[in-house]
């Protein structure tokens, strides 16, 4: 019965969607870690990390045309460092998950549309590495990165159409990523501010 009336509140809320786009987007991310544990050193000077952002979706309009819906698969690189006395510490790793946004249209012209954005990235770590000095360690399978980490996202979007509905977009979003999966002392917090560049097809 539930599986029943959950697939009539799907198929609903599908026949409410009007017209829909593909969309690539890539852009940076500046990215700050926030440890925290027992054993906790004030000393260490965390710093500003970048590294890049990559996603393809779908887009779907609803009804009631300011509103719209997308998901898509994203490839994300959370990047910082640190330092404590001589030793240098550097974080880069690469996390692929699967992002779905809402936006709301503030403004539009003919050829221009302003949304806000709010939305939430599940995603998985493929790839860790941190160096301390010359030494190299693989974080990949560490609990403080591992397992599934959830992104929740708000940021705004500026849309330029420049061949009748083909268009592209600049936007801002900025989160703070939690790690769902880890169950030590030890945690981490990246706050992540992301700058990306867009183009949207209709189909």
């Amino acid at each position: 019965m539930i599986k029943k009336a959950l697939l009539t509140l799907v198929l609903l809320g599908f026949s409410n969607l009007h017209s829909q786009e593909v969309f690539i987007k890539t852009g940076k991310n500046s990215t700050e870690f926030n440890f925290s544990s027992p054993n906790n050193n004030p000393e260490i000077s965390y710093r500003t990390g970048s590294g890049g952002f990559y996603e393809i979706g779908y887009l779907f309009n609803f009804e009631n045309e300011k509103l719209t819906y997308s998901v898509g698969l994203t490839y994300n690189e959370w990047n910082a460092s640190a330092s404590y006395l001589d030793n240098s510490y550097t974080w880069e790793t690469n996390y692929l998950g699967i992002q779905h946004i809402g936006s709301y249209q503030l403004y539009a012209s003919t050829d221009l549309e302003v949304e806000v954005v709010a939305g939430v990235n599940t995603a998985t770590i493929i790839r860790g590495d941190q160096f301390i000095n010359t030494s190299y360690f693989d974080i990949k399978n560490s609990e403080e990165f591992s397992g599934i980490v959830v992104q929740p996202l708000l940021g705004a979007s500026l849309k330029y159409f420049v061949f009748e509905e083909i268009s592209l977009s600049l936007g801002y979003n900025f989160s703070k990523v939690y790690n769902l999966s880890n169950s030590t002392d030890e945690k981490l917090i990246i706050n992540n501010s992301q700058f990306q560049f867009g183009l949207h097809i209709p189909i």
